[in-house]
């Protein structure tokens, strides 16, 4: 279901969202926190491939404690997804890739029927991102990539930063 990739010495992988978003609704919840904290963690390592501080300090295991009880406070899960929105458009502007719509997140998280619908949202934003990788790591012999895709993955800068 999943194919792991690597950016850079970062790895990632690419989900299938609607399956994120059917596993998430089956296990009414526990596989969206799931997912979470696995994303974060490969943010975080994306960050250090890349030499960006702010990525790389993230802690996933805070931002899934946030969610769990932080719940019963409402505020630590709504700043918990800000900066977890956050982190994956910083990785997405590292990656030349489109950004994940902050409003349309929210939209989502306020209207709580929706909410299983933000891991499917996200994880398609960044399998966009980490696709770009895959292609440039694939090997002609197992995957038909272009000169072209190979040269839209973007290598990392060291001691770039991004704003």
């Amino acid at each position: 279901m999943a194919r792991e990739i690597d950016a850079y010495g970062a790895r990632a992988r690419l989900r299938r969202p609607l399956g994120i978003v059917g596993l998430t609704l089956l296990t009414l919840g526990v596989y969206g926190i799931v997912w979470y904290r696995r994303v974060n963690v490969e943010l975080r390592d994306y960050g250090r491939a890349y030499r960006d501080d702010r990525l790389a300090r993230s802690r996933p295991r805070r931002s899934v404690l946030a969610i769990i009880p932080g719940l019963l406070l409402v505020v630590p899960p709504i700043v918990s997804l800000i900066r977890f929105v956050g982190r994956v458009r910083r990785a997405q502007r590292y990656g030349r890739s489109e950004l994940t719509s902050g409003w349309l997140v929210a939209v989502l998280a306020l209207a709580l029927v929706f909410l299983p619908a933000i891991t499917g949202y996200v994880q398609s934003t960044l399998n966009e991102l980490w696709r770009r990788y895959a292609a440039a790591s694939s090997s002609p012999a197992t995957d038909t990539v272009s000169e072209a895709e190979l040269a839209a993955a973007p290598a990392p800068q060291p001691g770039a930063a991004v704003a």
